[in-house]
């Protein structure tokens, strides 16, 4: 085993201070302000809107984005055991907080802070354990096995998260994450040596003003793409200030990081074509997984699965997210095909993912028909953010590591889900309408199929013991709820239409851009940003 620089005590051997890492890392991985999870159970038990989970969710992701920057500086005053401690035990009061409190405000904040706090510990665990992965600091190969960690604790959670809500109390995924950061201290005080550093925390070199207006900024936009729909759009006041806003914030960013000796991000990764190009592709590979929103549609509204059973199919992607990492590792490492090759074949991963979905998604299709698609978008989605990964750092300056982490993280784990989000809900909603419009048109008793099904239901709501008024009622309702399934089937097999044929010509115009001039590029290495 590689000698890791882990800050323990004397008589403990390495291999336990890797454990202890990994114990710090399994709750972190898997932590949150709100749950996705356990979206209908906290919608049902508070009486909240589920936009409101979705803005916590978002909020932890920009919380994230906004610390990386600040981090090095303090790591500069602080023990690893000391950052550890301190950032554990505020991440277990935040915890609570979340559990307790019913007000989706202080939620949301909190879920920006946990967000926030979370950066700490993910770069502190990279930072001691990246030579384990890699004992030649090679990017491609951490990213090989950090990545599939990290998106893979994701999935458990939403799945762990659905079946404690489901067959106890949403609270609980709260209270488990609790438990585990409780026993991640314990390995802390046990295993990591006591060392002694002088705490002075630099105020001077912490740009407060340009964190609070980005975090706005950031926090804004979610507000808006998440409660677009719900609140109308531009009908409602707050959206407006909102839209007007967020424009006037990023100026403001932008020029105080230009005038500032110290910036607390640099815009030069900006105006490097590689950086460009990756955020955009990310930007890409999140709109397609983002389409995952029209599967859960279709299981909860066409097949009628459970929640528990929607938010387990979300599994399915780590054995995807594990032989992508595999594919990546080895082409990096071999250097015998074209990058262009890599991010093409990737492309065609959600080609036939959305194919699968078109042709196979009916009123009489099975759950287990999406196990297939589910992992070819894992295969896709990990192989194409470890391609980029490496790409957009490819001649950066190591300066520019940090604010490249902070674009990194803006733009595919903040920005992108949430516009993808919006741009799916919005989209399904209208297509539903125009389909419940175009159908009902034919669904008249002067149909023979629309007067058999009523006619049935009629009759059966008769025999159960209903009044002749009570039993036409039902029998329109059951019609109406044809008509809604109807309309819900048709619009998600049309935006997955148009998804497909816009990942194929991506896929083709991929396989032609001439990412890289030669065959062999030079090996990236890791930095203290690696996201």
């Amino acid at each position: 085993m590689v000698k890791l620089n882990l800050p323990l005590r004397p008589w403990v051997p390495q291999w336990l201070g890797v454990v202890t890492m990994f114990v710090v890392m399994l709750p972190i991985i898997m932590l949150n302000g709100t749950y996705t999870g356990s979206m209908l159970e906290v919608s049902n038990t508070l009486g909240i809107l589920s936009e409101d989970l979705t803005m916590g969710y978002y909020a932890a992701a920009a919380g994230m984005a906004v610390a990386y920057p600040i981090i090095p500086k303090i790591r500069a005053i602080a023990t690893p055991k000391t950052l550890l401690l301190t950032d554990l035990l505020l991440q277990i009061i935040l915890s609570f907080v979340c559990a307790q409190v019913g007000n989706m405000d202080i939620t949301i904040i909190c879920s920006f802070f946990i967000g926030f706090l979370k950066a700490f510990i993910m770069l502190e665990f990279i930072i001691q354990i990246r030579p384990f992965f890699s004992p030649k600091n090679v990017r491609s190969e951490f990213y090989a096995y950090f990545y599939p960690i990290v998106f893979s604790g994701g999935q458990i959670s939403m799945a762990l998260t659905a079946q404690l809500a489901y067959y106890y109390q949403w609270q609980y995924m709260y209270y488990f994450t609790i438990l585990l950061m409780l026993i991640a201290i314990i390995f802390i005080l046990l295993f990591f040596r006591y060392a002694k550093r002088p705490m002075r925390i630099p105020y001077k070199d912490i740009d407060g003003r340009s964190m609070f207006i980005i975090a706005a900024a950031l926090l804004f936009s979610i507000y808006v793409f998440t409660y677009g729909k719900t609140l109308d759009w531009f009908d409602s006041t707050k959206i407006k200030v909102y839209v007007f806003a967020i424009p006037l914030l990023i100026y403001l960013f932008v020029q105080r990081q230009r005038t500032q000796e110290k910036p607390y991000v640099s815009l030069k990764p900006l105006h490097h074509h590689k950086s460009i190009i990756g955020y955009t592709f990310m930007v890409l590979v999140m709109f397609f997984s983002a389409s995952s929103s029209l599967i859960t549609n279709y299981l909860n509204s066409i097949i009628k699965v459970d929640s528990v059973h929607a938010n387990s199919l979300s599994l399915l992607l780590i054995p995807g997210f594990i032989m992508g990492a595999i594919i990546c590792f080895w082409w990096f490492r071999w250097q015998r095909w074209r990058f262009r090759f890599l991010i093409s074949g990737g492309m065609f991963c959600y080609v036939i993912y959305l194919a699968i979905l078109y042709f196979g998604v009916t009123p009489y299709s099975t759950y287990e028909m999406l196990y297939l698609p589910v992992f070819l978008r894992g295969l896709a989605m990990m192989s194409l953010f470890i391609a980029f990964g490496v790409y957009v750092v490819e001649d950066l300056d190591p300066k520019l590591m940090l604010s490249n982490a902070f674009f990194l993280i803006s733009f595919r784990s903040v920005l992108a889900p949430a516009i993808s989000a919006s741009f799916f809900s919005n989209a399904l909603y209208h297509l539903q309408m125009k389909g419940i419009n175009t159908l009902s048109e034919n669904m008249v008793l002067t149909n023979p199929v629309t007067s058999t099904r009523y006619t049935q239901a009629l009759n059966n709501a008769l025999t159960q013991g209903h009044g002749y008024n009570e039993a036409s009622q039902i029998a329109t309702n059951s019609l109406y709820t044809i008509l809604q399934q109807q309309s819900l089937l048709l619009g998600i097999k049309t935006i997955i239409g148009y998804l497909l044929i816009t990942a194929l010509v991506i896929a083709i115009v991929s396989a032609f851009i001439p990412f890289h001039k030669t065959l062999k590029v030079a090996v990236v290495k890791t930095g203290d940003d690696m996201v």
